[in-house]
């Protein structure tokens, strides 16, 4: 067993299910609209506090587990295996408010697969207020083992732009703005010690050191910006209002990224989707889950 293993293994053995307080304000809900591109002329109900329908984008619900990973990367980080998140889901149970004083976060911890070359685990994170659930999110950081036996599996042929099947009603293009990384930064805040949580996705240095030409962009953000552009055409789509989705990170967006965004509803308020970066690579496929029927999803 590849050293570090263990270490991850005991940490996940004893972290149980912990809980605690979640608070956002206003200012974190438009912050976190802001870095995923929003603004007055396409994303008003999202930034603007007098528009009418304002509120917080479903995805922001990632947000609550922020805690959570503090902890699991405080667990983990000095087990010597590099990690990457790959699979997150999102569901909300009932519109998000744009401001909360007394949800509670609770967040669990599993092995979601053990094998001779591959470590994943599972975080878990339900998240109510006032007595009632609000929404579930969960993510898969999958460990890179060392060794022969711990070689990742064969890489996929490359996806171009038109090889992930045809029958997009939607494709929306996107450039991604240098300031949409350091915007997200203002609600991760300063790790101990004073420095930076997570720089890669806001120090250059760190970014090229990892082989990207600029910061990466952060997966909540790139889930957040195909769920805003999904919000924006849900009539062309088909669908009420958006209330989850599961998708999978593939390659990584940079913070000067020119994106391809696909939509193909599939049927009973799932639509499929799928987003291209500047090199032609599918960097993000997954599932967006809609209510079907938008007269029963009313804001609280």
């Amino acid at each position: 067993m590849p050293d570090g293993v263990p270490k991850i293994l005991r940490f996940v053995e004893g972290w149980g299910r912990r809980a605690g307080p979640v608070r956002w304000s206003v200012r974190d809900t438009i912050a976190y609209a802001v870095a995923t591109g929003a603004d007055a002329h396409n994303g008003r109900a999202l930034v603007w506090e007098s528009a009418p329908g304002f509120g917080a984008l479903p995805t922001f619900a990632t947000r609550f587990a922020h805690d959570a990973l503090l902890r699991f990367a405080a667990g983990t980080q000095d087990a010597g295996l590099m990690s990457f998140a790959r699979a997150a889901r999102v569901r909300v149970h009932r519109p998000l408010p744009a401001e909360c004083d007394d949800a509670v976060a609770s967040a669990t911890l599993e092995v979601a697969e053990h094998t001779a070359g591959r470590l994943v685990l599972r975080l878990a994170v339900d998240t109510s207020a006032g007595g009632e659930p609000l929404a579930t999110s969960s993510l898969d950081v999958h460990f890179r083992l060392p060794g022969p036996k711990g070689a990742r599996r064969p890489p996929p042929p490359p996806q171009e732009a038109g090889q992930d099947g045809d029958g997009w009603r939607v494709e929306v293009r996107e450039t991604v703005q240098p300031y949409q990384a350091a915007v997200f930064r203002t609600l991760l805040g300063p790790a101990a010690g004073g420095g930076l949580q997570d720089a890669m996705h806001i120090d250059p240095a760190e970014s090229r050191k990892l082989g990207l030409p600029a910061p990466a962009l952060p997966g909540e953000v790139t889930l957040g910006i195909v769920a805003r552009l999904a919000v924006g055409h849900a009539a062309r789509l088909g669908a009420g209002a958006l209330r989850g989705a599961a998708v999978t990170y593939l390659k990584p967006v940079s913070d000067a990224d020119r994106l391809v965004i696909g939509f193909a509803p599939a049927g009973d308020g799932t639509v499929r989707t799928r987003a291209v970066n500047g090199d032609g690579r599918v960097a993000l496929r997954g599932e967006l889950h809609f209510h079907p029927d938008p007269a029963l999803w009313e804001a609280p």
